[in-house]
């Protein structure tokens, strides 16, 4: 089963399979951290597949542009991206979100020593989230279902709106981002349908 799902998403990156692996290499032996796989069998949250380094270094090179304080990935799993994120904004926050327990305790124990980064074990989907009055959310595609995930931006669109917020959307469909129409979009790179990046504004002319 292991094999199978490697061999999926080994598949899905198509002809920039050799850049993918030469940023994970380089990462690697940076020494960063989060690099665990999960696959669920929960009917409602997807896979834990760590984005790939090759799309976080472009997404940093667009976040150097923007101004936020407090960052938010929602599914954080193993916590790759807040490792990556924390390591180049380091006057920022950063808050995780995970559901599975041993993805959440594998966060806590390699962020404890850090002041500025924050790991809570819930269902996002189910939580106020809202709370911790972020301006920057991430989305590594945490849905099973990306109807889903759809259901969820619709629900919670009119909190979004009380604020100037940044979206990243990590490894959706592309036209699923698009079809979001009270989005921006900003900047988007992708090496196929459904592998890539989409940083989107609220479109305030729908508000």
């Amino acid at each position: 089963m292991l094999i199978k799902n490697l061999l999926r998403i080994v598949k899905s990156y198509k002809f920039s399979l050799i850049t993918i692996i030469f940023y994970e290499i380089i990462y690697l032996l940076k020494g960063f951290k989060g690099n665990k796989f999960h696959f669920s069998e929960n009917n409602k949250m997807s896979d834990d597949i760590p984005c790939p380094y090759y799309f976080l270094t472009k997404i940093k090179k667009e976040l150097q542009k923007e101004a936020f304080n407090i960052f938010i990935d929602l599914g954080c799993g193993s916590g790759r991206i807040i490792d990556f994120f924390s390591k180049n904004f380091s006057d920022k926050k950063f808050i995780g979100i995970e559901y599975f327990n041993d993805q959440y305790e594998y966060c806590k124990k390699i962020f404890k020593e850090k002041e500025n980064i924050y790991i809570f074990q819930d269902d996002f989907t189910k939580s106020d989230f809202f709370k911790y009055n972020s301006d920057c959310y991430l989305f590594n595609n945490p849905f099973r279902n990306e109807k889903e995930f759809v259901k969820f931006m619709d629900l919670n669109k009119k909190f979004f709106f009380k604020k100037k917020i940044i979206f990243i959307f990590a490894n959706y469909n592309k036209k699923t981002i698009y079809n979001l129409k009270y989005l921006k979009t900003i900047k988007n790179f992708y090496i196929s349908e459904n592998k890539g990046y989409s940083i989107c504004y609220l479109n305030n002319d729908l508000k």
